[in-house]
């Protein structure tokens, strides 16, 4: 998996992260709540300093539909990618 396809996922986690909860009045805590993180690390997540962790993001996953859309999609495009693709092992 390339750098590019790497930092695009997590801009695209970010992304998602931020459209669900930047309109919000009190967002960090909000994100922290759903994420069962701290607000410090909700906002270094909306700053997009950091990308939340495998727990913090399945706890998103389950609390918001928006973002686990976002991630199956990614998900989604990966196999995709992989299908059009030999196996390196099959020669």
């Amino acid at each position: 998996m390339s750098a590019v396809a790497i930092s695009s996922a997590r801009d695209r986690l970010l992304d998602a992260i931020k459209r669900e909860f930047m309109p919000l009045r009190f967002a960090s805590e909000m994100l922290a709540r759903a994420s069962e993180k701290t607000p410090r690390a909700a906002q270094n997540w909306l700053a997009g300093k950091n990308a939340p962790d495998a727990e913090a993001l399945i706890n998103l996953m389950a609390a918001c539909n928006s973002i686990a859309d976002e991630v199956n999609a990614l998900v989604a495009e990966r196999k995709a990618a992989r299908e059009r693709q030999a196996c390196p092992g099959s020669d």
